[in-house]
């Protein structure tokens, strides 16, 4: 079996395992504590995401492609993968103080100051687990076995110790422990097994890193204008309440897209960078093969979802979070959407089209968080609702055009017909020792 496919096959399974106890665990969660505590420890999260994606940088994405390429040279890899790790620490540094001041400095968040710094060690783990890495030199499972493990020993801590609303912060304390132990492994397994030796690289070169991923990194956060932003917003304008039920809904959306979507475009994105720095044209067919196929599953998923949103949702949360449904039927078009234009996006990138993924990105975030702010008293939650879509099918459809004017397409409708969905499941094997 090619790397590729083994890669998503292996992370496929792990993606549907490791959401079987989120299924399990946080329904349990949920009915106990009720939507205001949710609610409020979705506030916590969102707000700490902030520091999450300053710490990350984009180098899950970025850092994969600098490991892919430098990946058969054992003392570039070397120094990546301390010029990463190095960059995040003194990231992370950065972000302590920033979580400090602004935390201690507003009253809304000072109120909640326990529950936020519990929620801030969540990014401790997430400085020291190399994702990037494993993906770069296409060792996923790794990656993806280690996170299982410490989010199922996680899983069953909160299981026993979240009870009421009188223990509910235990959920922010067990998930971080549980992530800052799965990223202390997945460091020492990755320095292990691949002879790396740390060292901290000099401030200057930290800088020039800092600059050379500029751009990816301010389309992260842009992203986050119109996705994790909406909680934060809800939270800050209505109440603890409304970002439950509105939060609840996006869970169950994510897991479309985490389950459909994400081990697909995880594995094969260090196969379209390589493809398109050794031959553009293959590089294209590649995208141009994979994306109805992921289509049509991600279709199938939704349509699938929304039928059964109210059993589901009322199965999965309790009665108390019924105002969730309508949330969630909406919102089932966005992993349609987000599906198409990652791999878009995953092109631009591969092309060096970064200043344009982050025009677009921009003008989407400003869109999302004006549509927040003039609806919100109307619509309230729903608002967020309207914002989300509108911009998910906003990125779309720019990122079509912009690639048409570069004389170029990853989206070929004739392939979304049944005959070519057959072939390419027969086919699929496009990576390995068949066409080149």
């Amino acid at each position: 079996m090619n790397v590729v496919l083994r890669n998503i096959r292996g992370l496929l399974l792990l993606q549907l395992v490791s959401f079987v106890l989120p299924l399990v665990v946080i329904p349990y969660v949920f009915r106990a504590i009720g939507p205001i505590y949710t609610g409020k420890i979705n506030f916590s999260q969102s707000y700490i995401n902030y520091f999450l994606l300053l710490i990350n940088y984009g180098f899950d994405t970025t850092g994969t492609k600098r490991i892919s390429v430098v990946k058969d040279n054992p003392t570039e890899l070397v120094d990546t993968f301390n010029e990463i790790i190095s960059t995040k620490i003194f990231l992370f540094v950065i972000s302590t103080v920033m979580f400090l001041v602004c935390t201690l400095s507003v009253p809304t968040l000072r109120s909640e100051f326990a529950l936020h710094f519990y929620s801030f060690s969540f990014v401790l783990g997430c400085v020291f687990f190399p994702t990037w890495f494993f993906h770069g030199i296409q060792e996923i499972q790794t990656a993806a076995l280690i996170a299982l493990c410490f989010k199922l020993a996680s899983s069953i801590a909160i299981f026993f110790v979240v009870h009421d609303t009188q223990s509910f912060f235990w959920f922010n304390i067990l998930t971080s422990l549980g992530q800052i132990l799965a990223g202390l492994w997945a460091f020492y397994i990755a320095m292990k097994r691949y002879n790396l030796t740390f060292y901290f690289i000099k401030l200057q070169r930290i800088i020039d890193l800092l600059v050379e991923e500029r751009f990816y990194f301010v389309s992260t956060i842009v992203i986050n204008l119109y996705t994790t932003t909406n909680v934060f917003l809800i939270g800050f304008l209505l109440d603890d309440r409304s970002v439950g039920i509105y939060s609840a809904a996006v869970r169950l959306i994510t897991v479309v897209v985490t389950v459909c979507i994400n081990p697909i475009s995880q594995s094969i994105f260090p196969e379209i960078a390589n493809k398109m720095n050794a031959n553009l044209q293959k590089g294209l067919e590649l995208v141009q093969n994979i994306i109805p196929v992921v289509f049509f599953i991600t279709i199938l998923g939704t349509v699938f979802l929304y039928l059964v949103a109210p059993y589901i949702v009322s199965f999965i949360f309790g009665e108390k979070f019924l105002d969730s449904i309508g949330v969630f039927q909406y919102l089932c078009v966005v992993p349609i959407l987000s599906s198409l234009s990652l791999f878009q996006a995953q092109t631009m990138l591969s092309l060096k089209l970064d200043r344009y993924i982050l025009n677009i990105t921009l003008i989407a975030g400003i869109v999302s968080v004006g549509i927040n702010l003039l609806l919100i008293n109307v619509l309230q939650y729903y608002a967020s609702v309207v914002a989300y879509i509108s911009v998910e099918a906003f990125i779309l459809i720019s990122g079509y055009f912009v690639l048409r004017s570069k004389g170029l397409t990853v989206i070929i409708f004739d392939n979304f017909s049944a005959k070519s969905f057959r072939y390419l499941i027969a086919n699929f094997n496009l990576f390995g020792k068949g066409k080149q």
